[in-house]
């Protein structure tokens, strides 16, 4: 484990892992709002296991509170389309939706790019769905940028953006 600027912590614990996907299968649903579930709980635990299991240089990078543990995740992997050579890709990003407006995510998204850079990634990428208009407004207010590529999201066939940021 690495520590990094904003508290956050790079890993690849996989007893990390159930902490990530129930803060993603909560986030989710609220964000789509419907219930959470443990179905829904399980089912995240595979997409984060995979993002790990990518490559060596793939990682979580967790903040946690005093009080809860993990209250926000990020889970980045060398870019899986491979457009460019030292590409990484931000797969996941979550934050307890009890946690959400308190600025989790934008210190996760400080501390991102050094973690990045240790993995050799010279550049980040991310889809989001392009109707997410608060995660947009997160991305852009950290500096990210819209590339322009879009893409039909492969389960739910919502319309996703592709936003880019460059480590310097």
């Amino acid at each position: 484990m690495t520590e990094f600027e904003m508290g956050a912590t790079k890993t690849r614990d996989p007893k990390l892992v159930k902490q990530a996907a129930t803060i993603w299968a909560e986030a989710t649903a609220h964000r789509d709002l419907v219930d959470a579930s443990d179905v829904k709980i399980n089912d995240s635990i595979p997409l984060i296991e995979e993002v790990l299991a990518a490559s060596g240089h793939s990682f979580l990078l967790a903040i946690a509170n005093e009080e809860e543990g993990v209250v926000s995740f990020a889970a980045v992997e060398p870019e899986r389309e491979a457009t460019a050579a030292n590409r990484g890709e931000l797969r996941f990003l979550g934050v307890a939706p009890e946690h959400w407006g308190e600025g989790w995510a934008r210190r996760l998204l400080i501390a991102l790019p050094e973690a990045c850079r240790e993995e050799g990634f010279t550049d980040i990428i991310l889809w989001v769905y392009a109707d997410n208009t608060r995660a947009i407004w997160v991305y852009e207010a950290m500096g990210w940028n819209a590339t322009g590529r879009t893409r039909k999201h492969e389960v739910t066939g919502r319309l996703e953006a592709e936003y880019r940021i460059k480590l310097s």
